[in-house]
């Protein structure tokens, strides 16, 4: 795990974003996957909004993913090595970039078919609570034709495709690049 959270260290240094495939186990994005599949199955995931506190609604035509935060008081066993494994990345990037990141949010995100998430930032307008985004795929058997990509426009104006195959993590710095799905 500490050569794994170093490449990103490294990524993150020298362009700001980076790509590791297979950073998480087969059986843990397993697990995690069958969670997703049960909340699905029990309503728990919900149409996912933009905006913030007073200003969040819900806003299709921007999203129309489905999602479900992670509850603190209520996760199983994937969910809290999960968690464990993105708090150490948290701390790395903290001591490497001294940036005193103190929370960290989570949420399951399920892109049904001809789902889509625009162009945007995960970062709200005049706050700077959200610093790194993380992405956790769990696409088993994925191919291009079942789309869900995510576009991470880069700063020179050209713009990567990541395929969203499972145990594949994406990180990057928040303000600085806009992306989709």
């Amino acid at each position: 795990m500490k050569n794994k959270i170093k490449n990103i260290l490294n990524d993150l240094e020298q362009q700001g974003w980076s790509v590791q495939k297979h950073f998480f186990t087969t059986e843990l994005i397993q697990h995690l996957k069958e969670t997703l599949t049960s909340f699905r199955q029990q309503g728990i995931l919900k149409q996912a909004g933009i905006g913030r506190e007073n200003n969040f609604h819900i806003e299709q035509s921007i999203r129309s993913d489905e999602i479900s935060w992670f509850d603190e008081e209520n996760l199983n066993e994937s969910q809290k090595i999960y968690l464990s494994i993105t708090q150490q990345l948290q701390n790395a990037i903290n001591q490497h970039f001294y940036l005193g990141l103190f929370e960290l949010e989570v949420h399951f995100a399920l892109y049904p078919p001809n789902a889509f998430y625009k162009r945007h930032l995960d970062q709200h307008k005049n706050q700077d609570t959200r610093v790194v985004t993380i992405i956790t795929y769990l696409n088993e058997d994925w191919r291009k034709d079942d789309g869900g990509q995510l576009q991470l426009y880069l700063k020179d104006g050209k713009a990567v495709s990541i395929e969203p195959d499972a145990g594949t993590l994406v990180c990057f710095m928040s303000a600085d690049f806009e992306h989709e799905v």
